[in-house]
C-alpha cells in the first residue's frame, strides 16, 4: 500500500513537472527548430535486443542526434509512469538508474546525446520492452526488448594455500578463497586438528587474526588466517570450510630450528688470497720445513761472524 501511494503521489509530480518543462521545451524548442528548421532529433543504431543472465547487469543505450532543448523519458513500454526523467529518477528501485554523456556539443553534424538504462541485478519480472521517448508534439520513440535467462549455475569451490612449514615463534599464514554458486559467500569456518578455531580458547587467545574481503564484482570470499608466534603445539591439520559438504584442508609442520642454530663459517680472506690452513698436512710440514731452513741459514751466519771475530782478534795480538 505504501508502495502504490509513492508511486501514485510521485506520478502526480511527474506530471506536474512534465506539464511545467513542456511549457518551457515548447517555447525553447519553438525558437531552436525555427532558427534551425532541419534540426529534427533522431535515433541513432544501437542493439535493439538484450539479453542477459538474472542477476547480471543490464544496459540499454539510446543514441540521439539533434535532441536540442527536448528531455528523454525511459518507461516501460506497457507502463505509463515513467522511470526517468532526464537525469531524474522516479522508481523506488535503487538498482535503476541513466547515464548520460552529451558527445561533440558544438559539431552540430556529429552531436550526439547518450541516455542510457542501466538495470543492476535484473530479475526476471523486469523481463520485457523499454521505450527511450522525446518529449516532443511527434512521437519519438526507440524500443528495446530485454530478454532476462536463468541465472548461471556455477559450482562453489574452496582453495586453501599457506605456507607448509613454519619455524618456532613464527607466523602462519593461511589464506582460504571460497567461491559461492551466485555470489561471494558471507563467511567461512576454520578448524584446527577437527576442532574449531576461536580466539576464545586459551590456546589462541591474542594469537590469531582473521582477515575476509570480497574482490568486486566477483563471487569469492577470501578468508586469511593468521597465527602469531607459533608453538610446537600449533602443528597439524588446518581445514577451510564453506558448507557441510565442502571444505579443504591444509597441514603445516613446525620446524624447532632454534635450538641447534649456529651461525654458519665464513672463509677468511686476506687481499683476495685465502691464507693457508692446517686442514692440509702437506701444506703444513712444507712451511715447516721453510721455516728450518730459515733458521739454519741464520744459525750458520751466526756462526761464521763469531769465528771472523776470534780470527781477528788473535791476529791483533801476535802483530804486538
Amino acid at each position: 500500500m505504501i508502495t502504490k501511494f509513492w508511486i501514485n503521489y510521485n506520478y502526480h509530480w511527474i506530471l506536474i513537472l512534465v506539464y511545467l518543462n513542456s511549457i518551457s521545451s515548447v517555447k525553447d524548442a519553438y525558437d531552436y527548430y525555427r532558427s534551425n528548421p532541419s534540426s529534427i532529433p533522431s535515433f541513432l543504431p544501437v542493439p535493439m535486443n538484450i539479453t542477459v543472465h538474472e542477476g547480471e547487469t543490464a544496459h540499454l543505450r539510446c543514441r540521439i542526434h539533434n535532441l536540442g532543448p527536448k528531455f528523454v523519458v525511459w518507461r516501460k513500454a506497457d507502463d505509463e509512469s515513467p522511470l526517468t526523467l532526464g537525469k531524474t529518477t522516479f522508481t523506488p528501485d535503487e538498482d535503476i538508474e541513466v547515464e548520460i554523456e552529451i558527445i561533440n556539443p558544438s559539431d552540430e553534424e556529429n552531436e550526439e546525446s547518450r541516455y542510457d538504462l542501466i538495470i543492476k541485478n535484473v530479475s526476471k519480472d523486469q523481463e520485457g520492452t523499454y521505450a527511450c521517448q522525446i518529449s516532443a508534439t511527434n512521437n519519438y520513440t526507440f524500443n528495446i526488448t530485454l530478454n532476462v535467462l536463468d541465472p548461471i549455475k556455477y559450482s562453489p569451490e574452496v582453495e586453501l594455500t599457506g605456507t607448509e612449514y613454519v619455524s618456532l615463534m613464527e607466523d602462519i599464514r593461511l589464506v582460504c578463497n571460497a567461491t559461492g554458486a551466485l555470489k561471494a559467500p558471507d563467511s567461512v569456518d576454520w578448524f584446527f586438528n577437527g576442532e574449531p578455531i576461536s580466539e576464545m580458547k586459551p590456546e589462541w587467545f591474542g594469537r590469531i587474526l582473521q582477515l575476509n574481503r570480497k574482490p568486486i564484482p566477483g563471487r569469492s570470499l577470501i578468508s586469511e588466517l593468521v597465527i602469531k608466534r607459533v608453538t610446537m603445539g600449533d602443528r597439524g591439520h588446518y581445514v577451510c570450510r564453506l558448507t557441510k559438504k565442502l571444505a579443504q584442508g591444509f597441514k603445516v609442520h613446525i620446524l624447532n630450528d632454534k635450538k641447534n642454530h649456529k651461525e654458519p663459517k665464513r672463509d677468511m680472506e686476506t687481499d683476495g688470497e685465502s691464507l693457508p690452513t692446517d686442514n692440509d698436512p702437506s701444506d703444513a710440514m712444507a712451511s715447516r720445513g721453510k721455516n728450518d731452513a730459515r733458521a739454519l741459514t741464520l744459525s750458520n751466519s751466526l756462526c761464521f761472524q763469531t769465528a771472523l771475530s776470534i780470527v781477528t782478534l788473535f791476529w791483533k795480538i801476535c802483530a804486538s
